[in-house]
């Protein structure tokens, strides 16, 4: 409270922020509401939205167990297996916590038409400090607004009833930028080396490991929504290695670096070594009857 005293502009940024947030569930909720609550039911905007939905609403009703075979997608060959992102989870989970453990159509419904809207109005948030962390908090408002209100794909796949994975990517990706970010700069300033972990002196690792701890977990959670988020791992690597080089070339110590990739790729692989096993044998059964 005080710190707000003594910086009124926090007022302002808060405000401004909680707007942007605002404009962002109008946009994406009030706009095609007619078109998605209609006379007949709900309609998703989607075509893979119902399929989301199908299996959103398996998993809330036999919670937290889940079918492993698609009776769906048997025919014309062999049964195919199902697999499970985040976005069914996010689904279900709440779903069957609003139905006290006993959900209805109507709640899995709910929950998954409103989920892309609420996703990509909280998208604005890591936006904005992504925004405050590389240039100032004004910089971050612009870059808030405008990802509130910009048209395109994001848009698009960010409204009511388009029930999909898309929307999340942006999310978890930001996110994890963010905390990259977050990590990387406080490492550096800290000049964080591994004298430092060797001795375990928390007050100089204890910034930056947390940041990539939380970077890493929603690295994983990225993952686990969508096998390709493994391209997104990929230009992080490319990152640390052109910083690495960046550094060398430089004289610079590159001892901060080493630590921030270290942890992150490390604790994604064990957050999503079990995940990874099953969507991977799930893309080759995809895969291998086209081959």
């Amino acid at each position: 409270m005080s710190m707000i005293k003594r910086n009124p502009k926090l007022i302002i940024i808060s405000v401004l922020l909680v707007l942007s947030f605002a404009v962002a569930l109008y946009l994406r909720i009030n706009l095609p509401f007619d078109r998605v609550f209609s006379d007949v039911g709900i309609k998703y905007t989607s075509a893979d939205a119902y399929y989301n939905i199908s299996l959103a609403d398996n998993l809330a009703h036999n919670f937290p167990h889940h079918m492993t075979i698609d009776p769906y997608r048997v025919f014309p060959g062999e049964p195919a297996g199902v697999l499970y992102g985040f976005i069914a989870w996010l689904i279900a989970v709440p779903a069957w916590i609003i139905g006290l453990g006993s959900p209805t159509q109507l709640h899995v419904d709910l929950v998954g038409v409103y989920l892309p809207a609420i996703l990509g109005g909280l998208t604005v948030f890591p936006v904005f400090f992504i925004g405050k962390e590389l240039f100032n908090r004004w910089v971050g408002i612009m870059a808030a607004g405008l990802i509130a209100i910009l048209p395109g794909e994001f848009l698009g796949r960010s409204i009511l009833g388009f029930t999909d994975y898309h929307v999340a990517e942006a999310l978890f990706t930001a996110t994890t930028m963010l905390f990259l970010i977050l990590a990387v700069k406080s490492a550096s300033q800290q000049e964080l080396t591994f004298n430092h972990l060797k001795q375990w002196d928390w007050g100089m690792i204890k910034k930056p490991f947390i940041y990539s701890l939380l970077a890493s977990l929603f690295m994983g959670i990225y993952i686990f929504t969508w096998l390709g988020a493994l391209l997104f791992a990929f230009i992080v690597a490319l990152y640390f290695i052109l910083q690495f080089t960046i550094d060398h070339l430089k004289g610079k110590d590159t001892d901060y670096l080493s630590c921030t990739v270290f942890v992150f790729f490390l604790v994604t692989l064990v957050i999503c070594e079990y995940d990874y096993e099953i969507g991977f044998g799930f893309a080759c059964a995809w895969v291998s009857p086209c081959i």
